[in-house]
């Protein structure tokens, strides 16, 4: 059963996230991806359960991911380990697919704010706490952390994630935001010095 789901999942995820939920129907789902309209509704009786679906599935997936990802190197100076760490997470956002489930939340995650707290509980969350607890192996007070890692993730993330949100980034590609995550990393150890 979880398999056939999965299944399905994989089979509707690109036409969902190419058309966005307005423009999907289950019966398109199904002859596009190939499964029978009986089987598909037994599992998704309609596009909205469909969506919930995927927005689950992809967010347990970048959960599951952020948390499994190798530590920066211990060896390392803190502000490396940082620099790291964004470089791994602005890349991973910028995937065509992370881009499409950020369009679809944000055109419709209003309308299912369940949704929209299970996506950012998968990966905002989740890396401002590995960067919190990067910054406190820094130096940075355990009091600040948080508050500090919050600003550190929206630094590194500015202009470049919104023009690769809106599709105007020049150059793809992680380049566009090492300047921003220069200037995130120097505002991480800034309360150091």
């Amino acid at each position: 059963m979880a398999e056939k789901r999965a299944e399905i999942l994989r089979a509707a995820g690109p036409i969902l996230l190419r058309d966005g939920l307005g423009g999907t129907t289950l019966d398109r789902v199904a002859s596009e991806g190939g499964i029978s309209k009986m089987t598909l509704y037994r599992h998704f009786p309609d596009k909205e359960a469909l969506f919930a679906g995927l927005v689950t599935s992809m967010c347990e997936t970048m959960r599951e991911g952020l948390e499994n990802a190798p530590l920066a190197d211990i060896r390392k100076p803190a502000p490396d380990r940082l620099a790291d760490e964004l470089r791994a997470f602005t890349t991973a956002l910028i995937e065509p697919d992370w881009l499409a489930l950020y369009r679809l939340i944000v055109a419709d995650g209003w309308r299912f704010p369940d949704l929209s707290h299970v996506f950012d509980q998968s990966g905002m969350r989740v890396i401002r706490q590995r960067i919190a607890e990067l910054l406190e192996t820094g130096g940075v007070p355990a009091t600040t952390s948080k508050q500090v890692a919050a600003e550190v993730v929206a630094l590194a993330l500015g202009d470049g994630y919104q023009r690769a949100v809106l599709g105007i980034g020049a150059g793809g590609g992680s380049e566009a935001f090492a300047q921003q995550i220069e200037a995130a990393v120097a505002h991480g150890f800034s309360r150091l010095t």
